[in-house]
């Protein structure tokens, strides 16, 4: 039975399911996903408890104890139901904004980050994690990547913006190689597809490892498989 991609997306992210749960059992052994630097930690960590943080498009999960989830969808740990280019907050409100692997599902991403841009105080911040070398993925849909000129035309009504490497090359490569194999062979969801990309990646996921040297290269933003901003009203 094929399933879409919004099914299987709910399956790995709540667990409903035995292929959901052998799905995000399995990323956590194989994975071509590494972070050098956990860039938005580090941000997370210059605010104080009882700071004004809001994450959008949140899902399951709570980054802090204190972080405001918004999202579309009523999952566990959701705080306000909303579409996050319309949100009921006050402006001028919010002192640091959190966007993780959400503006590639977003039609219209410039009114999500003009929408964070009213929410947040001056000198407020707004942290994006999102594609750029990454398969599709829709969830309900997948728009668009964004490269390092992207972002910048994105957030070109804030007062500065800094981009950086978060996955890098390496994890770039590992991922497109193992997706490839696994589509071609089993099609595009399902547990045929999970361990078509987990035999994919079983001798190459370690590679990822040299991402520690590879993303602290200036030039890593040409092929990265992610990109951060980090942006300030």
């Amino acid at each position: 039975m094929s399933i879409t991609d919004v099914q299987f997306q709910a399956e790995t992210f709540t667990g409903s399911t035995l292929r959901g749960r052998l799905f995000h059992a399995g990323k956590k052994v194989l994975s071509s996903e590494f972070q050098w630097r956990n860039h938005l930690a580090k941000v997370l960590d210059k605010y104080p408890v009882g700071a004004s943080i809001v994450e959008l498009g949140s899902g399951c999960r709570r980054i802090r104890s204190d972080v405001k989830n918004v999202d579309l969808f009523s999952f566990p740990n959701v705080d306000i139901v909303a579409d996050i280019s319309s949100i009921p907050l006050k402006s001028e409100t919010v002192d640091l904004i959190v966007l993780d692997s959400v503006l590639e599902h977003i039609a219209d991403p410039q009114k999500v980050v003009s929408e964070a841009h009213r929410l947040l105080v001056a000198g407020g911040k707004l942290f994006i994690n999102c594609p750029q070398v990454f398969p599709y993925h829709g969830y309900p849909a997948h728009f668009q990547n964004f490269t390092r000129d992207g972002l910048r035309h994105l957030l070109r009504d804030f007062s500065s913006c800094e981009i950086q490497t978060t996955l890098g090359p390496m994890s770039a490569w590992i991922n497109f190689t193992a997706e490839s194999f696994a589509v071609i062979v089993a099609g595009e969801r399902g547990l045929g597809y999970i361990v078509a990309k987990a035999l994919a990646m079983l001798p190459i996921f370690w590679l990822k490892y040299l991402d520690a040297f590879f993303s602290r290269m200036e030039r890593s933003h040409r092929i990265a498989g992610m990109l951060c901003a980090i942006a300030v009203k």
